[in-house]
C-alpha cells in the first residue's frame, strides 16, 4: 500500500495491465519508472530484445536513478508475485 510499481518484461502473471492491476488492488500506484519509483519488477520471461544486450532501457535507467540516490528497488516477478 502507497508503494510506486514500475513493470518491465514479459510476465508469467498475466499481462503488464493484470499486473498493474494487482499492485492497484492492494493500495498501490503502477505506471512509469521515476525517481519516486519504489520498485522495477522485472518480468521473468526473456524476450529476444534482451537477448543481446545486458540491460533493457528500463533497468539501465533504473540503475542510474539508483546510483543518483533514488530509494529504488529492482525485483524479479517471482518476489514481487510472492508478496502479493
Amino acid at each position: 500500500e502507497g508503494r510506486r510499481f514500475c513493470f518491465t518484461g514479459t510476465f508469467a502473471y498475466g499481462e503488464r495491465v493484470d499486473c498493474e492491476a494487482a499492485v492497484a488492488a492492494r493500495g498501490g500506484q503502477a505506471g512509469t519508472l521515476t525517481k519516486t519509483t519504489d520498485y522495477l519488477v522485472i518480468g521473468v520471461y526473456a524476450t529476444d530484445s534482451w537477448a543481446h544486450s545486458a540491460f533493457g532501457r528500463k533497468i539501465e535507467r533504473a540503475v542510474d536513478l539508483k546510483t543518483k540516490g533514488a530509494p529504488l528497488a529492482l525485483i524479479g516477478e517471482e518476489h514481487w508475485a510472492a508478496a502479493l
